[in-house]
């Protein structure tokens, strides 16, 4: 037998094995050499390094995971209108959303887009329209919010148009200053001094009188140390009777606007196809009236 080979004492067959001389502080001294392989036919045995490392083939081993691991992306397909993932079941993936053009992230900005925040108990849901209804693909009970669209643009606050959204004004918001644009019907009077007078809007078969504006000014050519009161009086307006009440003491050539007021919503006449008419009294010596009175007519 080589000196390479010993001879194993319990087996009757002689077999041998592998041996090598290493060279110890006792001497040379000869350790058995194992290798690792199929036990049936001897072949397909480990490789091991120089450095005393076992190669092993991970596709053949399987090793438990255990404590904290990344999510690895995953090949997503578009199969229908779905997403299918290729990864086996329990695996933690994550979906990299696209327009298919370019990756996004976060939200894209949009020439029709409106800036959205949800709310920490809010989730964004699929929401359709079923025949003029909206329908949300959502469990009862989920906290969302609707986007609101004509169809063609977002809509920010209301829209001039027939189908605009009715908006409520909070009761800690103020509604917008609204200037109304005087009507290009007008009546104006400019009596004589210490005379009176009356303004007639003249009546229009089948509609009302709609006043927009009123402007009521004095101006006296000599001093009036009036202590009277001149009442303004209305026929044909919700209320009628006495509108305006204004003293009548004036100073020499001084002038003295005793009424201007543009109404946001117009006044209406109170009866159809009638005269409605505003009336000065006397004003006093030396005191001329200029009154005018803006309005429309319409049904």
């Amino acid at each position: 037998m080589a000196d390479t080979k010993i001879q194993l004492p319990p087996d009757s067959t002689g077999a041998s094995v592998d041996t090598v001389d290493v060279t110890t502080g006792a001497g040379v001294v000869k350790r058995e050499v194992v290798s690792l392989g199929d036990p049936t036919t001897g072949a397909n045995r480990a490789a091991i390094s120089a450095a005393g490392r076992v190669s092993v083939d991970a596709s053949g081993v399987a090793v438990p995971v255990t404590g904290t691991f990344f999510q690895t992306p995953q090949p997503v397909s578009d199969n229908a209108g779905s997403l299918t993932v290729d990864a086996p079941v329990g695996t933690p993936v994550f979906a990299r959303l696209s327009d298919g053009a370019a990756t996004l992230i976060g939200q894209k900005t949009m020439a029709a887009s409106l800036p959205v925040v949800v709310a920490s108990d809010q989730t964004v849901i699929q929401v359709a329209d079923n025949a003029g209804s909206l329908t949300v693909d959502a469990p009862v009970g989920t906290p969302a919010f609707v986007r609101l669209s004509d169809g063609a643009a977002a809509q920010v606050g209301q829209k001039a148009m027939a189908a605009s959204l009715p908006v409520v004004v909070a009761s800690d918001q103020s509604s917008l200053p609204v200037t109304v644009t005087p009507s290009p019907l007008c009546v104006v009077i400019a009596p004589a001094a210490n005379t009176g007078g009356t303004i007639t809007l003249p009546a229009v078969a089948g509609q009302f009188h709609y006043i927009t504006a009123i402007e009521i000014t004095r101006n006296a050519t000599a001093a009036l140390a009036g202590t009277a009161t001149l009442a303004i009086t209305t026929t044909n307006l919700p209320g009628g009777g006495t509108w305006y009440r204004v003293g009548n003491a004036m100073v020499a050539g001084g002038t003295q606007k005793d009424v201007a007021q543009q109404f946001t919503s117009p006044i209406k006449s109170s009866v159809v196809n009638t005269a409605t008419t505003i009336v000065f009294p006397v004003p006093g010596a030396a005191v001329l009236w200029t009154a005018t009175v803006w309005y429309y007519a319409a049904a």
